[in-house]
């Protein structure tokens, strides 16, 4: 297959996307979307399907099963690896990158959660400073454990790269949030005007995607984690299995629009699970593939990148409002997000509902296979077209 072919494929992925869902959505309205669907930022919750013990139930038991597979992988026909010593690294400095990250997510800290009221512009504009702050940290301290390896030192222009595609990745997910009636919204978005807001978005989203890169390649100094899920269950799809999965994700992107309750999950998997099976069926190397090889390292270990970034993220936004019960009554973050899902809204750590939690894993997933799918498309050469991007710098 031509590379504009491939090229093409993926666009019609993305199109379906981002079509499929609009769609879906037209004609649960009865070709009328009704007055302010498409307002960006949502300020407020829409009416949702009531908390309900038997979903609650349902998702708390698939959840238990992948802290299981998590925590004792044998019982799901894992063997046991053993554990490498951990490589005696070349000793550097501190990076730059590093105290400019601490100095830019501490500041926004300190005045976010001291509830500042000034400077106004800079807690407007909080959210690109801490998050690429704490991009900056999480890839210093890669970099030390590394003996000065991490992706700022050795591709720094990929480093920005991921960050364009991020705002395009992110974004994607605040326009899928219309047709699954806002399972997020900002209740202060209206601090700043429509246009700085949307500027705003798609300026802090930069910094969101690059969070798994960092976090993944920080995870990958740690040996505890080297041979742990690498010899498992090979599960290899034939080609016939690959296109019904296709065909279901598709339906599942109209049904998105047609039943916003009831599959409201599907936002945080079907984008994933599409374009993943796209790539493989162009044959462009994904970290899923691995499992056919029996090493589920790479995507498991992905996973987590994000469940770890969420924690991170939904802390910082938790403690920058200050609340009476489940109402916040004052933020200077415009951004400041809270959540309204049905079925099982209830029990929040922080502002997410917990079993939301298990919604960032697979959207950790999503970020490896988009930007694989942004920088195939673009021909920008990648370390992340493998699983394992940097070796140390070792003494020996």
């Amino acid at each position: 297959m031509s590379k504009t072919q491939q090229v093409s494929y993926i666009l019609l992925c993305f199109a379906a996307i981002i079509f499929l869902p609009l769609i879906g959505s037209y004609i649960h309205h009865n070709g009328v979307f009704p007055d302010g669907f498409f307002q960006y930022p949502m300020l407020a919750a829409k009416e949702k399907a009531p908390f309900s013990w038997l979903v609650f139930g349902i998702v708390a038991a698939g959840g238990f099963l992948v802290i299981l597979l998590y925590l004792f992988p044998s019982l799901f026909g894992f063997k046991k690896q053993p554990v490498p010593q951990q490589p005696k690294v070349i000793k550097v400095k501190w990076p730059l990158w590093l105290w400019i990250g601490i100095f830019s997510l501490g500041s926004s800290l300190v005045l976010l959660w001291s509830k500042s009221t000034w400077p106004t512009t800079f807690l407007h504009w909080s959210d690109f400073p801490l998050f690429w702050g704490l991009v900056l940290v999480l890839d210093g301290w890669t970099y030390i454990r590394n003996g000065g390896k991490s992706i700022i030192s050795e591709r720094p222009q990929e480093m920005v790269g991921i960050g364009v595609s991020s705002a395009m990745g992110w974004m994607l997910f605040e326009y899928l949030n219309f047709f699954v009636d806002d399972n997020w919204f900002y209740p202060f978005g209206d601090i700043i005007d429509r246009e700085q807001f949307l500027l705003y978005a798609i300026v802090i989203s930069t910094g969101l995607l690059p969070l798994s890169f960092v976090f993944y390649s920080l995870f990958n100094t740690f040996t505890v984690l080297k041979n742990r899920y690498t010899v498992g269950p090979k599960i290899i799809l034939s080609e016939t299995i690959k296109s019904v999965l296709i065909v279901i994700s598709l339906l599942s992107l109209i049904g998105s629009g047609l039943f916003p309750n009831e599959l409201f999950f599907s936002l945080w998997l079907t984008p994933a699970i599409l374009i993943g099976l796209v790539l493989d069926k162009l044959g462009i190397w994904t970290p899923i593939r691995s499992i056919g090889q029996g090493n589920w390292r790479p995507t498991l270990v992905f996973a987590l990148t994000y469940l770890a970034a969420g924690l991170c993220l939904e802390c910082e936004n938790y403690f920058s409002g200050v609340h009476d019960g489940q109402t916040i009554t004052f933020t200077e973050a415009p951004a400041y997000w809270q959540y309204n899902l049905p079925y099982v809204n209830d029990f929040h750590l922080f502002e997410m509902p917990i079993l939301g939690f298990f919604g960032y894993m697979p959207f950790g997933i999503y970020v490896w296979l988009w930007w694989i799918a942004f920088a195939y498309m673009q021909g920008i050469p990648s370390v992340f077209y493998k699983e394992e991007p940097f070796e140390p710098n070792t003494t020996t």
